[in-house]
């Protein structure tokens, strides 16, 4: 029986994603499409373009780079948009995959656009604050609810903002940690004199909130730094944050780090990680930092990340967003109280019970198995 079907022929995934560049979204594709690659499925990870700095995918993991096809250039806005559609479904004939898996907004749009007609099923992943991605773009969202087969949130208040009909087709699944984040965590009271921030350099990230509340921290800690990790993803911010740190005095006190691929190494003796986001989905880098049991100071953002992480005055502080005041004030509170920090960084170290590679995988793979 041709060796009972090959032993049962390999399953075939399609991770679709606009590029593996340096995100959070990107990096759940990373870290999901090798686990589902080294446990036996076929996997393909198909993106538009290819960024400065990437991700890199395991050497099982195929990739397919849409934006090698000539039918992507020098077009207009429209053409591009109509040609990347027609690629998109063009590919997905050809691979014929058993699933196909798109992470944010406009690769979710894009897959259930080039998917009409065809009879693949299609799981989508709504990364974000729905309200910001997904509410100004109406028909996307229409179809997107209409094709999908699956879709998974990473918080329940995202969820809430679809249809009854769309959410009962879906679930909520936490983001993976990698395994480099599974080691032992948190150190004793005694940490060296730095707060730490990840995140791109954007609007949503608002720095700037988090420079504002500096300014009053280290005039009253003048020992303490700021260290501020992630590449500028919107032009101009960088620019006017500098602008800020030269006319406050704040030189010397605030270093931009830029990328790192060793964030576990470089952040780990921080005295807080602070995240400033006006809005966030469930962000990888305040639980990273949890993992490695750095008190952590949040926003309570939309929509809901920092709140499904974070048990306010146990495992982390969380501030009004955009409240310069709370931020301030919270950063102050664990500065003076060390013990209280410890604490509280023991408390979110427990963070890696539920986000573990392998619960989040198992979580996965039986929602895959179900649509496939």
């Amino acid at each position: 029986m041709k060796g009972i079907e090959l032993m049962e022929k390999r399953k075939k995934l399609l991770f679709h994603i606009n590029s593996m560049g340096k995100g959070g979204a990107e990096k759940v594709v990373s870290v999901l499409s090798e686990r589902f690659a080294k446990d036996g499925y076929e996997t393909v990870v198909a993106t538009l373009w290819q960024a400065d700095t990437e991700y890199t995918l395991s050497d099982d993991v195929r990739r397919i780079n849409l934006g090698d096809k000539n039918s992507s250039k020098n077009r207009g806005r429209i053409a591009l948009a109509l040609g990347r559609l027609l690629d998109l479904r063009k590919m997905i004939r050809e691979e014929r995959p058993d699933l196909v898996i798109s992470f944010c907004n406009k690769a979710n749009f894009r897959c259930a656009y080039s998917m009409a007609g065809i009879k693949i099923p299609l799981l989508v992943s709504v990364r974000n604050d729905p309200r910001v991605d997904y509410y100004p773009h109406k028909y996307g969202m229409r179809q997107m609810e209409k094709k999908a087969s699956g879709c998974v949130f990473q918080t329940y208040d995202a969820m809430e903002c679809f249809g009854e009909e769309f959410r009962k087709k879906s679930k909520v699944i936490w983001n993976p940690l990698d395994d480099k984040y599974m080691v032992s965590g948190c150190k004793g009271e005694e940490r060296s004199n730095y707060i730490v921030s990840v995140g791109r350099l954007c609007v949503q990230k608002n720095q700037l909130l988090l420079l504002k509340a500096f300014r009053r921290i280290m005039e009253e800690f003048p020992q303490y730094e700021l260290r501020i990790y992630g590449e500028e993803s919107d032009a101009g911010v960088k620019e006017s944050l500098c602008k800020y740190i030269d006319e406050n005095g704040m030189g010397g006190r605030v270093r931009f780090m830029g990328q790192s691929s060793h964030l576990e190494r470089e952040m780990r003796d921080a005295s807080l990680f602070v995240l400033s986001s006006d809005y966030e989905g469930l962000p990888n880098a305040l639980m990273e930092a949890m993992a490695l049991g750095i008190p952590v100071v949040s926003t309570d953002c939309p929509c809901g990340g920092p709140r499904e992480l974070i048990e306010d005055g146990v495992s982390g502080l969380l501030i009004p967003t955009g409240s310069e005041e709370g931020l301030f004030m919270a950063v102050k509170k664990l500065l003076n109280d060390p013990k209280l920090a410890w604490q509280i960084g023991k408390e979110g170290e427990k963070v890696k019970e539920k986000a573990s590679p392998d619960a989040i995988y198992q979580e996965w793979k039986k929602f895959v198995e179900e649509l496939t």
